[in-house]
């Protein structure tokens, strides 16, 4: 049932103060083009990260991960009802939960580095639930997932299937969440995240030379673009299927994509323009002033200003040139 905007009034207007704290391209520039560690922290000050202290030592994934839990801490003590921004934080308690399982079956404890710490779930319970088995405070579609995993790769010992089982049931919740909390904007982000992973897909799997009943087991439903667009034309060029995807405003992402992967076997540009093309409809959000559509904007919006951080701060760890961390930033929102 929609919910009334008047709801959402203070949330939206607190949150909202918030989008001129985001960095835009020069920003972004800035900080790839800073000299050192002081220089960055300096912008990071500037734009409310605080200090990062924790940079000096070379731990960038602290960092990140510290910035991703203030954000997601600052959503929920600011929304009328957490249960209707828990959709953005499937994702990361499903991975929690793949990680889990892979590292039960070969013997092992699971490895901090491996889970997320900014899930709607902790991944301390999720460790603990799918140690026990206790499925008291998990979902039907995580707990049958669960159990399905479990028995195919009993019969399979084949790691792969624990994703592929648990992805789907990831994004089936996550487009039911998006249905019941009944904002087209929000139903519609989830359809085009739908698009773009199964585009990734379907790149990957032709890479790597599958044939289309393997992309037919990783498809996830309620995207705009249908199974048999690919299926049907599996043997087709990445320029032929590029044609096909020009009513759904996917065409650039898989011919400037997939062309990158084929002549350098990097699938980073296929990656960033995904995340553009996610961009582009957030920034529709910016014509709503109330309800809970601007909250998740923002919420996307700063989530990929962390993936920009992180990508600047690994890109000068490694010792990349300015100009090359530049050509693999997201769109900012501003």
């Amino acid at each position: 049932m929609r919910k009334p905007l008047e709801e959402y009034t203070f949330a939206a207007a607190y949150i909202g103060s918030y989008v001129n704290k985001l960095m835009d391209k020069q920003a972004l520039m800035r900080l790839a083009q800073a000299k050192d560690l002081a220089a960055i922290e300096s912008i990071l000050v500037d734009f409310g990260y605080g200090e990062a202290k924790e940079l000096y030592d070379g731990d960038i994934e602290f960092f990140i991960r510290r910035e991703q839990n203030r954000l997601i801490r600052m959503i929920f003590s600011t929304v009328p009802k957490k249960e209707e921004m828990g959709l953005f934080t499937l994702p990361m308690d499903y991975h929690n939960v793949k990680v889990c399982l892979k590292s039960e079956f070969l013997g092992i404890t699971p490895d901090d580095n491996n889970l997320v710490s900014s899930g709607g779930v902790s991944e301390q319970k999720i460790m603990a639930m799918v140690k026990e088995r206790n499925y008291t405070h998990m979902s039907s579609y995580m707990k049958e997932a669960i159990e399905e995993a479990v028995d195919a790769f009993s019969r399979s010992r084949d790691p792969q299937i624990i994703d592929i089982i648990l992805d789907k049931a990831c994004y089936e919740e996550m487009y039911e969440m998006a249905l019941n909390v009944d904002v087209d904007f929000i139903i519609n982000l989830v359809k085009k995240q739908l698009d773009l992973l199964n585009l990734k897909s379907f790149v990957r799997l032709k890479q790597m030379g599958k044939t289309w009943n393997v992309f037919e087991k990783v498809y996830l439903d309620h995207g705009e673009v249908p199974m048999n667009l690919y299926t049907q034309h599996w043997e087709e060029s990445y320029s032929q299927i590029a044609e096909r995807l020009k009513p759904y405003k996917l065409k650039e992402v898989m011919e400037k994509g997939a062309a990158h992967v084929v002549e350098r076997n990097d699938f980073s540009v296929l990656e960033k323009l995904c995340a553009d093309t996610l961009m582009e409809y957030n920034k529709t959000a910016k014509y709503e002033s109330f309800g809970i559509a601007p909250i998740a904007a923002y919420w996307l919006a700063k989530e990929i200003e962390i993936d920009n951080l992180r990508i600047i701060l690994l890109g000068k760890k490694v010792g990349l040139p300015a100009e090359n961390i530049i050509e693999r930033l997201r769109e900012p929102y501003v």
